[in-house]
């Protein structure tokens, strides 16, 4: 038996692979950048190894790129789980609102989604995660009490819908994030944020931001992610009616975020 090579026909004229019969691949669909291997389908949690141990990553500056920062795993899991690239930039149109945009990997890697806010009346805040746009105030709601603030994270997506809990205990920006809003236990937690205990000073390593991730929380990393992002956000950004009361030394009104509050 004579076996041919690849690159011969059977006359032993060397074969142009140029003039193959086999057409063209398709295009690219847009979906691609979202990660997904399919067009109908996002992509899968199921795809993400499960650790064995939780997971602390970091927010760290990224001194290549301005306004952006990375999230990344300790360094002896660097190889072993992607990191998240962060970037916020100005719309253009609306100058005090911003977009925060979440890749995984760098900033060319996979598009997890992005979200909208800003202190401007008329445009409404956005999230937008695995292609898929929504209003914020039909994604997040807030239950403020005393002494515990906490929020509800929903995706009403077709595949399955994702609930996820936030739970702050203090008001320094510290936060735990359960499956379930009735089941706050430890054995329900997904991940905890923690927020840096003291300023920098000489001679001390600096404390980071950090995201701890438990196993059960790399089911819903990307969704994690994408709301402890946008629950700082409204942490931290002042209201237009709190612009006015300090500029006109007017009282602050408690109904200042009624929207999300």
């Amino acid at each position: 038996m004579i076996i041919l090579s690849p690159t011969e026909k059977e006359d032993g004229e060397p074969h142009n692979s140029s003039t193959s019969s086999f057409p063209p691949p398709p295009p690219s669909h847009p979906a691609i950048q979202y990660g997904s291997t399919t067009i109908t389908s996002p992509p899968r949690y199921a795809q993400t190894r499960r650790p064995t141990t939780n997971i602390t990553y970091s927010f760290v500056q990224d001194q290549d790129i301005p306004n952006s920062m990375i999230l990344k795993p300790p360094p002896y899991f660097e190889g072993h789980f992607a990191p998240y690239w962060i970037g916020v930039n100005m719309n253009c149109f609306t100058p005090s609102s911003y977009i925060t945009t979440i890749k995984r990997g760098a900033r060319d890697g996979d598009l997890v989604g992005d979200f909208e806010l800003g202190i401007a009346t008329m445009k409404k805040p956005t999230v937008c995660i695995r292609g898929n746009e929504y209003l914020l105030n039909d994604v997040v709601e807030a239950n403020h009490k005393l002494f515990r603030n906490s929020w509800v994270y929903k995706l009403p997506e077709k595949e399955r819908s994702i609930t996820l809990c936030w739970d702050e205990e203090s008001n320094n920006g510290t936060k735990s994030c359960f499956l379930s809003s009735k089941d706050r236990t430890v054995a329900n937690l997904l991940a905890k944020f923690l927020v840096p205990t003291h300023p920098r000073k000489q001679g001390r390593p600096q404390e980071h931001t950090r995201l701890e991730i438990t196993p059960h929380g790399y089911d819903f990393l990307d969704d994690i992610i994408m709301s402890v992002l946008v629950l700082e956000r409204l942490r931290t950004t002042p209201s237009v009616v709190d612009i006015l009361s300090k500029t006109l030394h007017l009282p602050s009104p408690r109904n200042k975020r009624a929207f999300l509050i």
